[in-house]
């Protein structure tokens, strides 16, 4: 009963700070995951073989798989197993063009986080001359400018 109880409590705690699970979009829950620096698709592996090792379990005592692991287990093996149909082969090249083609077409601002130029090296005024210090900081401001205008065009 204490178990339950606080598992309740952690639950509540959760939706509280994160919101609840029906609340955030699949695209809210993707971008989570890449802000997270996770994988989806090692992620997808990774479950995959662990419903699959339980699933073997379940075979292994000689008893039925559940209905929700193996409806869990179809739907991860479509993304993570050998096609079994031309159909299903044709899907997923599909999706893997128009995954490349999207990360191609995005813009560098997605792409990379915000650039910072590293200032330790310049502050160094006793080991460098004013001229390359100058000439330092002109070349950051050109690629930043540069940088800004790529972000505009796209």
């Amino acid at each position: 009963m204490k178990k339950k109880n606080r598992d309740e409590r952690l639950s509540q705690v959760s939706d509280a700070l994160f919101g609840s699970p029906s609340d955030i979009s699949a695209a809210e829950a993707i971008e989570d995951l890449e802000a997270a620096g996770v994988n989806r698709e090692d992620l997808h592996s990774r479950m995959y073989e662990k419903l699959c090792a339980l699933a073997r379990e379940y075979r292994l005592k000689q008893e039925q798989v559940p209905v929700p692991l193996r409806k869990a287990l179809e739907e991860l093996r479509t993304r993570m197993g050998p096609p079994r149909t031309k159909e299903e082969m044709d899907r997923r090249a599909d999706s893997t063009i128009s995954k490349l083609l999207d990360a191609v077409k995005s813009p560098i601002s997605r792409a990379f986080p915000k650039l910072e130029f590293n200032t330790s090296f310049r502050n160094k005024a006793a080991e460098q001359p004013a001229g390359d210090r100058r000439i330092i900081e002109n070349l950051e401001k050109e690629l930043a400018s540069d940088l800004e205008k790529e972000e505009k065009e796209h």
